[in-house]
């Protein structure tokens, strides 16, 4: 194992790239590393032992009616206590009712708070599986979650959650895919398909012997030499730039190769993660904000009546202080109104004293138990919740949860509901229903399941023009895509999508007689059974266009069996109509009277890339892959140049069903 003192003398830097050797599997080459990055423990708690008493009142001292008694209170003690003016009510009265309030809400504050330090305590104590070397031998041992430091390799088996951010170095597919459910980080219920790094899966799954495939590949990690190098830790969980450099050679990384904290592995068996950042630099960290105090809604209205009802005192105290002065000759001899004892003359002038003086006699206007009483039933109402049977989600074993009891009453006052639509209002569960192929629509909506236009797409197979644009259709469906094929124990066929409408798309096709059945190092094999070329193809992947928000598409360039080279793209119908060869033909009234079904649409076309031009576009696109200034910038405009003059081929119409109860919901 070579020494790190190379890639030391910058990396602490946080704005600079960071250089991460691999493989780290020494105590004494990871104590170098402790000292240059962040400790992967994770703090949210908002209070310390040292800091709870004057950081909680000073919070609480944001609330005006306190920082009105406290000042009432003040005002008191100089009345009784000294001979500016006389105070003739006690301050104590006031300041300990005050500061027994301020304790119970400081009580309940720090009830809040212990249950944040018992989530972080929980998180950093959990176990992580770290591959350590022994005897030239590499093993696994068991580390905390906060023991955890950048360049460490860990093994994360099936739903498993992922301690840091790491980089996949294998994983159990033949491919390097693996599945990661990202909801605990973006409210995102489909998974996201990430990739292990391509020289590392092949070199570590390389099998020598008969051992478990997993053994084998800790073991191989004995072969490996190279390091990463990564941009600088930032917030955005879309987006990463880096490469790996193993053997002279240079592997570009992206947003693909980049597994969160807080997600975890799905469908896959295992993988082997470098990890890339820890703690404070994670993109969850770095996206979640410390605790702070939350004022609700009519807290802030009860500091804004504050400022009536002191207005109201002050001209209350001023009224009484002219009527008092321009009448006290009158009644200077009454003893209940003047009783002997001290302070019988004031210091300061009689206008001002005296004003003070019914000032402080007025200052019952407010109650000073008002923040309190708010605090107990708040804390009443958190408990009704948590205890609410029709609150209760029976699927997940789940009751409702107040985090923060403070904002209870606020669920009574909600004006607007801001909401997404796909897996938030609907269920998530994708059914090709209708398609538009060459004028005419196959397939209809209704209660029935799945795509009811098999018989009609059959029938119009007689046709060999209709055979044939059907054929395209299906030829794109069933290759342009992100989806990756496995077996179930019963040997059936089942796909895992990133996206549902692709994981849709893709069953449908394939009851339609054009199957995906996998992908290799070669491309992507599929079976057609649907027209007279009964067999299996396989199509050479040249290049992968992803889909972002900014793009509305998706298109995968591949070379046919029989030597053809293809653009495939399927994408949102604005954008894709701007991309057709002939715009005046694009089939819009299919696309109302999909979008009046409801139903989401996307525009399939295709188009065919001479020789000459694909290498040089092939040239710019690997350019565009390697670079580490605006990387996706640059993918995207290489797309561009050749997502262009595209024959349109068809529509697909897919249904997401809402959620049962959500009209209701949205009407109360």
């Amino acid at each position: 194992m070579r020494r790190l003192t190379r890639e030391w003398s910058f990396a602490s830097d946080p704005a600079r790239e960071r250089e991460i050797p691999f493989p780290v599997l020494t105590h004494k080459d990871r104590e170098e590393l402790i000292d240059v990055y962040p400790k992967n423990k994770v703090i949210t708690s908002k209070y310390t032992i040292l800091n709870f008493v004057p950081k909680n009142i000073w919070e609480q001292l944001h609330k005006a009616a306190n920082s009105y008694f406290l000042l009432i209170s003040f005002i008191m003690f100089i009345g009784n206590y000294t001979p500016l003016f006389h105070g003739f009510i006690r301050f104590y009265s006031t300041f300990l009712a005050l500061l027994i309030m301020m304790t119970a809400s400081a009580v309940i504050a720090a009830l809040d708070d212990k249950r944040r330090h018992e989530a972080d305590v929980h998180t950093n104590n959990q176990i992580a599986h770290r591959v350590h070397l022994v005897d030239g031998k590499c093993s696994s041992e068991d580390v905390r979650w906060a023991d955890v430091t950048v360049g460490d390799i860990l093994i994360i088996e099936g739903d498993g959650t992922f301690p840091a951010d790491l980089l996949p170095l294998a994983s159990s597919s033949q491919t390097g895919g693996c599945y990661v459910d990202t909801a605990n980080l973006d409210g995102e219920s489909n998974l996201k398909l990430k990739e292990s790094v391509k020289c590392t899966q092949h070199q570590l799954r390389y099998a020598t012997t008969d051992q478990p495939l997993l053994d084998q590949a800790v073991a191989n990690l004995t072969s490996l030499r190279g390091q990463v190098v990564a941009e600088p830790p930032q917030k955005s969980i879309h987006s990463f730039k880096g490469r790996i450099e193993m053997d002279q050679r240079q592997e570009p990384l992206d947003a693909k190769h980049l597994l969160l904290r807080g997600t975890v592995l799905k469908n896959t068996s295992w993988i082997l993660g470098l990890v890339v950042y820890t703690g404070p630099e994670t993109r969850m960290v770095m996206n979640s904000r410390a605790a702070k105090a939350k004022y609700p809604n009519i807290e802030k209205v009860i500091n804004r009546s504050m400022l009536v009802v002191v207005g109201a005192q002050c001209v209350m105290a001023l009224i009484s202080d002219i009527l008092y002065l321009v009448t006290k000759r009158r009644f200077h001899g009454l003893w209940y109104l003047f009783p002997s004892g001290q302070f019988q003359s004031i210091l300061l002038p009689e206008f001002i004293g005296y004003w003070l003086t019914f000032f402080v006699l007025y200052s019952n206007l407010m109650p000073i138990s008002l923040y309190f009483t708010m605090e107990v039933c708040n804390a009443a109402q958190a408990y009704f919740i948590k205890n609410d049977l029709k609150m209760y989600d029976e699927a997940q074993d789940t009751p409702a949860n107040a985090r923060t009891t403070n904002l209870c009453h606020e669920l009574g006052q909600v004006a607007y509901v801001f909401s997404d639509k796909t897996g938030t209002l609907t269920q998530n569960v994708m059914e090709l229903k209708q398609l538009s192929i060459a004028g005419v629509i196959y397939g209809q909506t209704g209660e029935e399941s799945g795509f009811q236009g098999k018989a009609a797409l059959f029938q119009a197979r007689f046709d060999p023009q209709k055979a044939a644009a059907i054929d395209a259709v299906m030829e794109v469906l069933s290759v342009s895509h992100t989806v990756v094929s496995s077996k179930d124990r019963s040997g059936k066929l089942k796909y895992e999508a990133e996206s549902p409408d692709e994981g849709a798309l893709v069953e449908a096709v394939a009851q339609l007689g054009w199957s995906f059945t996998g992908r290799s190092n070669e491309g992507l094999t599929v079976e057609v059974t649907s027209n007279a070329k009964i067999g299996s193809r396989t199509y050479e992947l040249l290049a992968l266009n992803a889909f972002t928000s900014a793009r509305k598409r998706q298109s995968v360039l591949v070379r046919r069996p029989s030597g053809e080279v293809l653009l495939l793209v399927k994408g949102a119908d604005d954008v894709m109509q701007k991309l057709a060869t002939d715009p005046q033909m694009f089939p819009e009234e299919h696309l109302r009277s999909f979008a009046k079904q409801g139903l989401r649409t996307l525009v399939m076309g295709r188009r065919f890339i001479p020789e000459h031009e694909l290498q040089q576009w092939l040239a710019d696109y690997s350019r565009a892959q390697t670079s580490m200034e605006d990387r996706e910038g640059a993918l995207a405009r290489a797309a561009d140049k050749i997502e262009r003059s595209l024959e349109i081929l068809g529509i697909t119409g897919i249904e997401d069903k809402l959620q049962v109860g959500v009209e209701d919901a949205i009407v109360k």
